[in-house]
């Protein structure tokens, strides 16, 4: 190299030591001793940690593709992170003896720091890409993406039993039925093949009718059943539940209908985990004991965390009033545990150290009893830690010890980062330990004032008498749990809101009712769970006290839950304003003075009412276009009718075996429209599978009417019931239509007609072309409403379950023209009279909603034998068929090609 060149060099190395010595940032926040930024590497060294933790897993999830691909991106970013600095510092030198590394300036150290987090960050990108590769490397998932196969599999219990209440146990479907379904999760190790076995690996999750509680975790099985995936979203809006079940490392199901499909062939040699199993077993039953049906779930879900026990209406009510973390087994269960436990060996005067092991055990017992969920274990990391703390007398950062249980949790499997209840459980832990603490004045004078102020309160008090200082110390408790709790549910907003649909503005103030019965039922649940098998009697007392508390709960729940405004379900808001939300207030956190209270405050209420608007405005349709959405709900039917004038209509709303009446399918796939509004159910006949979602429709979205066929409502079956009642609630119309009238009569919640006076009670464009004013001799089915939609030319015709001899009065009604859209009669049914049907609608597209026995090619065969396309279900998820003003067809289904 010439002289020209070298002096170019060394330009080039002088004017790098000068920029690695500038202070591009404010000195504050370098990392210099005394900045900010190292003074919060100090403090929190762990909340970063957790912090490059989480971003490493979130990025290996983001590119994964293979084990070898995700290593070589790690080590090569690895490498760059650990030879930058090193190759910085070479260059830095102009000799021997030149500047070397540490004498440069803060924008050096920020290079060194950076390089240092992201070589911490490729170890746990590392750690996910081994977890996902050993999680789809199971053998068990080249069966599992196969067709649904019945199978013979070997292998040990994971873990504890869960046991519920079983769905098909209800109604008169569920004559001879267990009462109770077992889930149990198996670690599998062979399977079947002719006359052997031959080795496989992976877990999966067993169905099985009957209480199977008497296994224990470790116990070696043999199971019969049908091996089957787990479904993704069929629906628009539904939430994909794989991901949950992928980070409890499932790969498959197998359902079987009874108990002597499985077999005991080694007890469990784990001794430790059976006898924790056989606590949590014995617990449940001691629980229902001395509890009763309304209370005794509760008891389970909130002492044993067994959470399956609470029915979906429950579920909603604790939704609805922001206390469904209450019965969900969560850090502040075990907080209130530990408490207690704390007063019990400090009045025995143990020592602080034999304190603290007592506490900890208590905690991990805790923890394996209510199976080691995420929140919990979270909650026993952070007591230990500040428990050890105490012992050691060395002072301790709560945020800094969360970020240890974060890290541990990352640790035990990396797919907690994804889990919306760990981020609702550090979120609240967070917004807690923030909210508590009093604002950091900003200079010495407001310091002063502070503590002025403070003085002259205190002398204040001290001249009242001891009733108002009692008075004033429980109001100031009171107003600082309904400050804690405002906050709480402020800052959870956005989470909740996405993920259920939900926004409760009733929680706060439930949540501070409740809480004094949640401190008396969880310390009287669990000497319940100890004392009632040593006796029953010894039970009875502390049993008694834990179901009286969870009666006060659930009075305050129930009560509240039925507030007006209290609560609204809403469609989600977008991905990225939740994102905005937290980026504002974590940003909101440099701003340390009490005005940031207020901006917080203005941006919870900005937000919510922009995302508001957001949300809740409906999707457009093309211009001059009709939409039917044929809703997958399986057995059943519920179509989403939207007309060109920007109305919302329902026909149907039910699906066999919802017995708890729930319309989670329905909702989500009206939500994801942003219709918060309908303006008229139809419910074709009085079949369950047709209607019992109503009740639950109607708490969720606001109805104008109900349109029936003649004394459909008035029917004797048990499922109508629950129907009428939430109407009457309501205080819904109720309008009765036939094929012979274009008025009808209105019908209040009593049943008794009053004349509407001429006023059409169908929208033009649609009609009733069945049943007509006298009622068919048949069943309800052959009595179903036809309702036929004309536009554009086109025709769509849904005729619920029509079937002989109502297909036969169909038919002899004038033909609609040839060409449009068919919803086929009785979900496909074989015995449907399809010819005469197909024959008189001429249909060009047939929708099918129905079950897996509707996807039968039989089906398919019977339908098209007119030419028509033919559209299920049960294969293709929801359908969607548009008509524009020429009467044109558009199909879309929703698992081929989703919207």
């Amino acid at each position: 190299m010439g002289a020209t060149g070298v002096n170019a060099a060394w330009r080039r190395r002088s004017r790098l030591r000068q920029w690695m010595r500038r202070d591009w940032l404010n000195r504050d926040l370098l990392l210099e001793p005394g900045g900010r930024l190292a003074s919060m590497l100090h403090r929190f060294p762990f909340v970063v940690a957790s912090g490059f933790a989480a971003l490493g897993v979130v990025c290996d999830a983001w590119w994964y593709v293979s084990l070898w691909t995700s290593m070589t991106r790690w080590l090569s970013i690895a490498a760059v992170a650990g030879l930058l600095p090193l190759a910085i510092e070479r260059m830095l030198r102009p000799s021997p003896t030149g500047v070397q590394w540490t004498g440069v300036g803060g924008s050096a150290r920020v290079v060194r720091w950076t390089c240092n987090a992201v070589l911490w960050m490729c170890c746990f990108g590392v750690l996910h890409a081994w977890s996902e590769t050993s999680y789809r490397g199971a053998s068990i998932r080249a069966l599992v993406d196969q067709s649904d196969q019945p199978i013979v599999v070997r292998g040990r219990l994971d873990c504890t039993v869960s046991l519920r209440r079983n769905p098909i146990s209800y109604g008169r479907r569920g004559d001879g039925q267990s009462p109770w379904q077992s889930q149990l999760t198996i670690a599998l190790d062979q399977r079947r093949v002719g006359d052997g076995y031959e080795a496989i690996d992976g877990k999966v999750l067993v169905y099985v009718d009957g209480d199977m509680s008497e296994f224990r975790p470790g116990d070696r099985l043999e199971i019969y059943g049908w091996l089957r995936s787990f479904e993704g979203p069929t629906n628009p809006g539904e939430s994909d539940l794989r991901p949950s079940y992928r980070r409890r490392g499932l790969h498959g199901r197998i359902e079987t209908k009874h108990a002597g499909a499985i077999t005991l062939l080694q007890p469990s040699p784990d001794r430790i985990a059976a006898a924790v199993a056989g606590i949590a077993t014995r617990g449940r039953q001691s629980l229902l004991r001395h509890t009763d049906q309304v209370t005794g779930p509760l008891a389970v879900a909130l002492v044993v965390g067994q959470r399956e026990f609470v029915d979906p209406k429950t579920r909603d009510a604790l939704l609805a009033t922001g206390t469904a973390h209450l019965l969900s087994v969560s850090g502040m269960h075990l907080a209130i545990l530990v408490l207690v436990v704390t007063w019990i060996v400090s009045a025995l005067g143990i020592q602080p150290f034999s304190r603290f092991v007592v506490i900890v055990a208590v905690s991990a017992l805790y923890v394996a009893v209510t199976g080691g969920r995420p929140p919990v274990m979270r909650a026993a990391i952070l007591i230990s830690m500040l428990l050890l703390s105490t012992c050691v007398r060395r002072t301790s950062q709560p945020i800094n010890t969360l970020g240890v249980a974060a890290l541990l949790l990352i640790l035990l499997n990396p797919m907690n980062v994804f889990s919306v209840g760990v981020h609702l459980s550090f979120l609240a832990v967070i917004t807690l330990m923030l909210a508590g603490r009093p604002i950091v004045p900003g200079s010495m004078r407001s310091e002063m004032e502070l503590q002025r102020e403070s003085g002259f309160q205190a002398m204040v008090d001290a001249s009242s008498s001891r009733y108002v200082r009692h008075a004033k110390t429980v109001a100031r408790f009171f107003g600082q749990m309904a400050w804690l709790s405002a906050c709480v549910t402020a800052v959870s907003l956005p989470l909740v809101w996405s993920n259920f649909h939900l926004v409760s503005l009733v929680s706060v103030l439930t949540n501070v009712l409740v809480w004094a019965g949640l401190m008396l039922a969880l310390p009287a649940g669990v000497l319940t769970v100890i004392l009632d098998p040593v006796h029953s009697w010894l039970g009875m007392i502390p049993g008694t006290v834990c179901h009286v508390a969870l009666r006060y709960m659930w009075w305050i729940i129930q009560g509240t839950a039925t507030w007006p405004a209290g609560h609204a379900w809403l469609p989600a808001p977008p991905t990225a304003a939740v994102g905005l939300f937290y980026a504002v207030m974590a940003a909101s956190l440099i701003w340390r003075s009490r005005r940031a209270r207020w901006f917080r405050c203005g941006w919870v209420l900005v937000w919510g009412l922009a995302v508001f608007a957001i949300s809740t405005r409906v999707s457009p349709l093309p211009p001059s276009t009709l939409e039917a959405t044929f809703i997958d709900v399986g057995h059943g039917t519920s179509v989403i009718v939207r007309t060109p004038d920007e109305r919302v209509w329902l026909y149907d709303c039910g699906r066999m075996g919802n017995h708890f009446g729930t319309s989670r399918d329905i909702d989500t796939a009206l939500w994801s429209l942003g219709v918060t509004h309908l303006d008229g159910v139809f419910l074709s006949h009085a079949d369950a599978d047709h209607y019992n979602a109503l009740p639950a429709i109607l708490d969720r979205f606001s109805v104008d009417q109900i349109i029936t066929p003649p004394a459909m409502l008035h029917g004797g079956d048990a499922a109508l019931a629950p129907v009428r009642a939430a109407i009457a609630d309501h205080g819904i119309p109720v309008r009765e239509v036939t094929a012979d009238e274009v008025t009808a009569d209105e019908v209040t919640a009593d049943g008794i007609a009053e004349e509407e006076g001429g006023a059409r009670v169908v929208p033009a464009g649609m009609s009733v072309l069945h049943p007509s004013g006298h009622r068919i001799t048949g069943s309800d089915n052959a009595n179903s409403m036809v309702l036929r939609i004309d536009h554009g030319g086109g025709t769509l015709l849904l005729p619920g379950d029509l079937e002989p001899p109502g297909t036969g009065a169909l038919a002899s009604r004038p033909r609609p023209p040839a060409g449009g859209v068919l919803m086929a009669p009785h979900h496909g049914s074989l015995s449907m009279d399809a010819d005469v049907v197909l024959a008189w609608a001429r249909p060009q597209q047939t929708i099918v909603s129905g079950s897996r026995r509707a996807a039968r090619t039989e089906v398919e065969a019977m339908l098209s034998v007119t030419g028509s396309g033919v559209h299920i279900t049960a294969r293709s998820g929801a359908i969607r068929v548009r008509l524009d003003d020429t009467g044109k067809i558009g199909i879309r289904r929703w698992l081929e090609s989703p919207w």
